[in-house]
């Protein structure tokens, strides 16, 4: 779903970029080469993914492996409150065949908020364990870096996932950690721990 625009109810939606050999000919006329593959792969070189497209993933790795059509809408009723519209899941696509290497990823998500060395570890705090990474994101030719956060809780049985952005900021988890952790509370007090 990376480098493809997810459907999300909302207009004015991009798409990423995945590079490929395809892209590098075509755009850069240049071929591919295998330190390519290994920057694309860690998030580097011309990888560009929208935050929705980035939350979407993270959603299938907490899941299993069903990349799904977000939505913002659930359902829409009329002024005698009757439902005129209702949204549904809808699967884009099934990578559940991954389900080993999920696994891996999400062992290792949950070791960077339990773990000390962890650099979500801020968060193990927290009354459910949680899964998460940090990260920064350049742009503008790398003159200004973004920090990004993406996670999923409860990390045995993910009811959300969530990602947060600021912008121009120097360093992921010590600016998105404070709100990270602040939604995350919120979530389990409200929706967990009352629910």
């Amino acid at each position: 779903g990376l480098g493809e625009k997810s459907g999300i109810d909302l207009s004015g939606e991009k798409e990423g970029i995945l590079p490929d050999p395809a892209y590098k000919k075509e755009k850069l006329k240049d071929e591919w080469r295998l330190g390519d593959t290994y920057n694309v792969s860690i998030g580097q070189g011309d990888l560009a993914v929208t935050p929705i497209e980035l939350l979407n993933y993270v959603s299938a790795i907490a899941n299993g492996g069903k990349l799904l059509k977000p939505r913002v809408v659930l359902q829409a009723t009329d002024e005698n409150g009757n439902v005129v519209f209702k949204n549904s899941a809808v699967i884009l696509r099934d990578l559940t065949f991954l389900e080993k290497q999920f696994q891996e990823v999400r062992a290792g998500m949950e070791d960077a908020v339990l773990k000390p060395y962890g650099t979500a570890f801020v968060l193990s705090g927290l009354p459910f364990r949680a899964a998460a990474k940090t990260g920064t994101a350049q742009i503008k030719k790398n003159t200004e870096t973004n920090a990004f956060f993406v996670g999923f809780a409860p990390a045995e049985n993910p009811k959300i996932a969530i990602l947060i952005l600021i912008e121009n900021s120097l360093e992921g988890s010590g600016n998105t950690l404070p709100v990270a952790k602040d939604v995350l509370m919120w979530y389990y007090q409200n929706r967990i721990k009352n629910g």
